[in-house]
């Protein structure tokens, strides 16, 4: 969301301003934000992979501490990326970042509330939480309505 600030001077000097709001925004639908999560899926999956080359684990029966490591890998990858660039790897491919309704900048707070427990609630619940995008008015999922985020063509 873009921010656009108007300063007036009046005919008597004074002075003031306007700050607007582009809320011209296209929001991304289900299906644009399941092929991203399919593509970071992927990536993660790789990492994974040469991961348990690394420590010559099976990729198939990882240990509990390298299951821990993974889910440690996967929520930082979502959680970093998103904070800092506002997208992940397949938001990026996609063309679509996650924004928070009021324009500001993602902060740790909002984005490890929609990525850890906003998508842990989102999936409990039969993954109703997630579907609930391809029929909201703004495609909101469950966890984009906890964090106050919306997800957005660039």
């Amino acid at each position: 969301m873009e921010h656009n600030i108007e300063v007036n001077q009046g005919k008597d000097g004074s002075v003031s301003s306007e700050i607007r709001t582009n809320t011209e925004l296209q929001y991304a639908g289900f299906w644009i934000r399941f092929v991203a999560v399919l593509i970071d899926g992927i990536a993660i999956q790789a990492v994974f992979l040469i991961l348990s080359f690394i420590t010559n684990s099976s990729p198939l029966k990882p240990s509990l501490g390298m299951s821990v490591l993974q889910y440690a890998i996967s929520w930082s990858y979502s959680v970093i990326l998103t904070v800092l660039l506002g997208q992940t790897l397949g938001k990026m491919i996609m063309g679509i970042r996650v924004v928070r309704k009021d324009g500001l900048p993602n902060t740790w707070a909002s984005i490890l509330l929609r990525e850890i427990i906003g998508k842990i609630v989102s999936a409990i619940i039969l993954c109703i939480g997630y579907i609930m995008a391809g029929i909201d008015s703004e495609k909101r999922a469950l966890h984009d309505r906890m964090a106050g985020t919306r997800v957005v063509r660039k």
